[in-house]
Parts: structure tokens; sequence; C-alpha cells
């Protein structure tokens, strides 16, 4: 298997709203096409992203039929189904026996059906599914003769809702041979595709995911083997989720280390810079060359800064992790034959990231690309709990373990050498005011007097830098929670019981991911100022 496919595409939603009584539906086909075309223009050159086309649609007669239809032409478009209640109520409306069928081959081909739920009277329904068109849309194509609508959610109120919103729309208006209107709004959301395209564009040795993928889908097999689970999930998970997770779960590590070392060199050099000069004073003071080392050390600063800030090293740790994380769970939701909790984080956590952000649609286009779920899981409850404790909650318990421990070590060996370094200055220090020994030992104290707390700045410096006492307490809450919930699930008594709790524990998991998110977006690398 080649795992250098790991692209992620530009997944661009066009919504539909419009009339149900048109003429001649062919009529509008050049039209739409010429839209699509005009839609790709407002991309950003994409030269290692690919473009792919979701029509988000109610399909009512009409507009909602005539632009799903044309946009499904176009390789690897999806159709997404929104529906204002349950299917069985709104076949009603359709009165014809070919609109039925059609209804019905439009509904099978979708990849997602949304039923909204139950509002006040028809009309309020059929505006709620407009509303929720736009909102979850990137582009809005209206077929519309310019008029007032005829009832509350008629097609004028969805473009109403749409200019209010500042939703792109284009307009094509059916009562002048489909003249088309492109109204920009607050124009499409580039900034997340150029940072896709950057994405795309990372260099990685495609070995490395190799070996990863492979590890990691034998490990999968194995535990499926000896629980006796059974998945035709694996092999889909196995071509587009594990290389996508492994890529990106690899260049969050790589900016990772990029971001901590920068830091590390940053407050070391700072530390490097003091002592250099506080040594030439003191011992060479003639010799002013030795001050170039400080020089050098506060230029070594100013580059790393300049180059870290530049290369974004932090911003992509923070992106590709979060993304990296969201592609795990999904690999277990799509094992379990569950959909995943829309990402859009709570109030308390708004500063994490916003559901406009280029991670979200990533993440979308891929679980687009899942099949269609229309079948139960063929394993039994027990065998699934099984599976699911073992591959994945237990893969979390034993990791957030290992890194509370790890963190707590590394936080306790920076305080106890930085507390005895204070320690040391105290004693220096004491010795240098009070003259103790020869005169070359007094400078020398003098000169530790100096550098000991400079170095001990530095220690603590990077123990915050890299929050260490703040992670490992957080793994140590994650991993309370999840052995909490390890044994829920392990003693739940029916699935309806199972998948509440294997939702909660991907909602536990993104959570945290989200509150990891907020702390350290702040923490960009900055000069020791």
């Amino acid at each position: 298997m080649i795992y250098s496919d790991t692209v992620i595409p530009v997944r661009v939603i066009i919504g539909v709203t419009g009339h149900r009584l048109l003429d001649d539906g062919a009529v509008y086909a050049g039209q739409i096409t010429e839209i699509l075309k005009k839609i790709t223009d407002q991309l950003p050159p994409l030269d290692n992203t690919p473009v792919v086309y979701t029509v988000l649609s109610p399909l009512a007669e009409g507009a909602d039929r005539i632009v799903a239809k044309e946009i499904l032409k176009q390789e690897k478009s999806h159709l997404e189904v929104v529906l204002p209640f349950e299917a069985d109520m709104y076949v009603q409306d359709f009165k014809s026996t070919s609109s039925l069928e059609e209804f019905h081959e439009f509904l099978s081909k979708a990849k997602k059906v949304v039923t909204l739920p139950n509002g006040e009277g028809k009309e309020e329904a059929y505006a709620r599914t407009g509303r929720y068109v736009v909102d979850n849309c990137d582009v809005l194509i209206a077929l519309w003769d310019g008029n007032e609508s005829a009832g509350k959610g008629g097609t004028a109120d969805i473009v109403q809702y749409a200019r209010t919103n500042r939703c792109p729309l284009f307009w094509v208006n059916t009562a002048s041979k489909g003249h088309v209107v492109f109204e920009e709004g607050m124009g499409m959301n580039r900034q997340a595709y150029i940072h896709l395209e950057e994405f795309n564009s990372e260099k990685i040795k495609s070995v490395r995911i190799e070996q990863k993928t492979q590890k990691y889908k034998e490990s999968l097999s194995n535990i499926a083997h000896e629980t006796n689970f059974s998945s035709d999930m694996l092999s889909w998970i196995s071509e587009k989720i594990l290389p996508r997770f492994v890529r990106t779960d690899l260049l969050a590590e790589k900016y990772q280390m990029c971001y901590f070392k920068a830091g590390s060199w940053v407050y070391a050099l700072a530390a490097i810079a003091v002592a250099a000069v506080t040594f030439q004073i003191l011992f060479l003071p003639h010799m002013l060359g030795i001050a170039w080392v400080e020089v050098f050390c506060i230029l070594g600063v100013i580059a790393i800064y300049g180059i870290g800030n530049h290369k974004k090293w932090h911003l992509k740790w923070i992106d590709y992790r979060f993304l990296a994380e969201r592609f795990r769970s999904a690999i277990f939701l799509a094992l379990a034959r569950m959909n995943v909790t829309a990402m859009r984080p709570p109030r308390h956590l708004s500063l994490s990231y916003s559901s406009q952000d280029w991670m979200v649609s990533a993440f979308s286009a891929v679980w687009s690309e899942l099949p269609k779920l229309d079948s139960s899981p063929s394993s039994g409850l027990e065998v699934q709990k099984a599976f699911l404790v073992r591959a994945w909650v237990d893969e979390q318990i034993n990791y957030h373990r290992i890194t509370s421990v790890q963190h707590q070590r590394r936080y306790n060996i920076l305080l106890y050498a930085g507390n005895s370094l204070f320690g040391l200055t105290l004693l220096v220090a004491f010795f240098h005011v009070f003259h103790i020994g020869p005169a070359l030992m007094n400078t020398v104290f003098g000169f530790l007097a100096i550098t000991f707390p400079a170095t001990a700045a530095a220690l603590g410096a990077i123990r915050t830098h890299r929050e260490y006492l703040r992670n490992a307490k957080r793994s140590g809450e994650m991993l309370r929670h999840l052995e909490e919930l390890k044994k829920q699930m392990q003693t739940a008594q029916n699935p309806e019981q199972f998948f509440c709790l294997v939702r909660e524990i991907e909602e536990t998991m993104i959570h945290e991911n989200e509150d990891w998110r907020v702390v350290v977006r702040f923490h960009e690398l900055e000069p020791p100022a």
C-alpha cells in the first residue's frame, strides 16, 4: 500500500434554496456549471490540495434537486440532506409517483441525512430547514424570482437570512432567464483553505508514515482478532483515516520538538550571555573580545525567535495536534459505526478554536468520505466492549498515566535544580560579602552569585514554558475520568447505555484537548525580556 496519498481535500459545502415550481430544470444547468467555476475562482491557489463539492439540500421539488443533480456530476462530489421532519411525513408533500421515486433516489445517494426536531407548524419547520442550510454552507445558490415569499420560510426569507448573515450568495434570477448575481457577503473562508494547503504541502518521509501506519493497523487487527471483533470498517479506516492520522501526528511531534527546543535554547542562550559578560568583567576585563559571546548569544535568541515565529512552529504544533486527536477518536467512532460529535467548542472554551478554523473543515472533508452506514454492527455488545476498551480506552489510560508521571518528574527535576541553585546563590553571596578566602575565590564567588540565579531563572522559564506541572495534573485528572468511564462501559447492560458511554468518552477527550489548546495557544515563543 502506498501512503503518499494522505492529502486532505478542500471541501466546499454548497447550500441550495429556491422555488419548487420551475418550468425546465435543464435551463439552469449551464448557470450552475458556471457558478461552480466562479466558486473555484474564489479559492486561493491550491497546488497540492484538490477541491471537492458537497451539496447541502432539503431535496424538495424544483431548485433543491436541480442544483443537487448538477453538482453531483462533479467528480467525488457528495450529497448531504437536511429534512424538516421525518421522511415519511416529508414525502406527503410530493404528489406524483415520479417525484417520490426521485426523492428516494437522491436520498439513497446521500452521505449524511439530518432530520431536524419537530417545531411549531410546517412553515416554521421549512424556515428552520432553510436557516440550517445557510448556517452550514460555505456558499448558497438560490434559484429565486426576486419576489416576496408566499409564506414563512419561503425562498425570499432564506435569501434575506443569508444576506443578514453575510453568507456568500449566487442568485440565479428565475424571472430573467437565469441571470446570475454574486453577492460576496463575508467571502469564502480563504484563510482556512490557505492553512490546509500549507498542511498538505508539509514534507515528511513516506516510509515513516508507512511504518507507523502498518504498526497501528497490525495492533488494531490483533486486538480485533483476540476479542473476536469483526468490522467491515477496518479496511476503510486503514486506507483513509490511519495514514492521515499518522501523518498529522508525526507533523505535530515535529513542530512540538521545534517549539520546545527553540524555547530551551532561547532561555539557555540568555543565561550564557549573562555568564559570558560577567566572566569577562570579573576575570578578564581587558579582553573585550569575550564580550562578543554575549552579542552572539543575544543574536541567537533573536534569530530563534524570528525563525520560530516565521515558520509558525507553535501554531502548527497546536493545530496539527488538535487535528490528530480528532482523527484518533474518529477511528473508534467509525469502528463503532457512530457519527462524530460536531466540532463546536462550549462557550467557556471558545478561545480554543472556532467552527471556521481549517482543522474543522479538514476533518469534515475526511469524515465525509466515510461509507454510508446503513447496517448495524456485526459484533455483539460484549465483543464491542472488549475491543473498544482495549484498543481505545486502555491506550489513552496508559498514555495519560505515563504522561502524568513523566511531566511530574521533569517538573520536580527542574524545580529542585532551580531551588538548589538559589540556595547555592545564598551561600556564595555570603562568602562574597564577607570576603572569605583569597581574592581570586572572592571573585569566583561574585561570578557564581550572578550566574547561578540567571541559570535558575532559565530553568524556571523552561519549566513554565513546557507546562510540566499543569500537564501532569491534567493527565492525572484524565486518567481518573477514563478509568471511571471504563468501569461503567464494562458494566453497561444494553447497547443504548454502552453507546452513550462511548459518546461521553469521545466528548471527554475532545474537551480535554480543547482545554489544552486554550492554555498553550497563548504560549507563543517570546524573547526572555
